[in-house]
């Protein structure tokens, strides 16, 4: 009786077919490993869907109450902005299973409420550009942080996008001219570049050790110079102080 491990070609089309089942269920191991997101990656996502949920109706607001035509304009782009931007974050968010708010935080509420309550449409104009602006810097250091650092390729792209959206806000927020930067959220208090550090401490040794190298080199010549011309005159002393040899008798062998 013939078993089933005699035909090899039996099993083979059955492997394959386990292996695709496999693939189909789980999804590539690599992809899975792309899967992946960073607690940054993830607060980025949120808190994009959050400057969403109170720029469309800031921008939206801006065009009906501006005073100048300059501030309707800036509104209507960043409603426009925004909503595009919101569709790519619902995009990430269903694929990496991450939770949006629904409702902007409190802040960004009060900050709409201030709108609101403007007792004329000049001041309205300031309270849109300056709190708009003023959000736009504190989102910008966390995309570009993000776009830094993330291990994955699609949070690199859509913070690639989300940082040139805001980079565009705070620049057409400040073409309003109301804009009052001492209001501006301050930049950070410089660190240490750990990678010029690391460089400046670098050349610093190299040049250290290159000094040190030339020094000891130069001593080391000076010594094998010196030492070389102390035994030349040593020599030339004890051949002075040498007798002359005594004329030898015939027939005698001097040692």
């Amino acid at each position: 009786m013939t078993s089933a491990s005699d035909h090899p070609r039996f099993f083979r089309p059955l492997i394959a077919l386990l292996i695709a089942a496999a693939v189909t269920l789980l999804g590539p191991v690599g992809d899975a490993r792309a899967q992946q997101l960073s607690a940054a990656d993830r607060n980025l996502i949120v808190n994009v869907k959050l400057a969403g949920l109170w720029e469309m109706p800031a921008g939206m607001w801006a065009q009906e109450r501006g005073k100048s035509e300059r501030v309707r304009e800036v509104g209507r782009t960043l409603m426009i902005d925004h909503g595009r931007l919101d569709t790519a974050t619902h995009a990430i968010a269903d694929r990496f299973g991450i939770t949006l708010p629904t409702e902007p935080s409190d802040q960004q509420s009060a900050w709409l409420g201030e709108m609101k309550a403007a007792r004329d449409d000049t001041e309205f104009d300031r309270i849109f550009a300056n709190r708009l602006r003023y959000a736009h810097g504190i989102l910008f250091p966390i995309i570009a942080q993000v776009r830094a650092g993330t291990r994955n390729d699609v949070v690199r792209d859509y913070a690639t996008t989300a940082n040139q959206a805001v980079l565009r806000h705070m620049t057409l927020l400040e073409s309003t001219g109301v804009v009052d930067h001492s209001l501006m959220p301050e930049a950070p208090v410089p660190q240490s570049n750990n990678a010029n550090a690391a460089t400046d401490v670098g050349f610093g040794d190299l040049a250290l050790g290159l000094l040190l190298a030339v020094a000891l080199g130069g001593g080391l010549f000076f010594a094998v110079r010196t030492l070389r011309a102390k035994n030349t005159r040593t020599r030339k002393r004890a051949a002075a102080a040498e007798p002359e040899p005594v004329p030898s008798a015939p027939g005698e062998i001097n040692v």
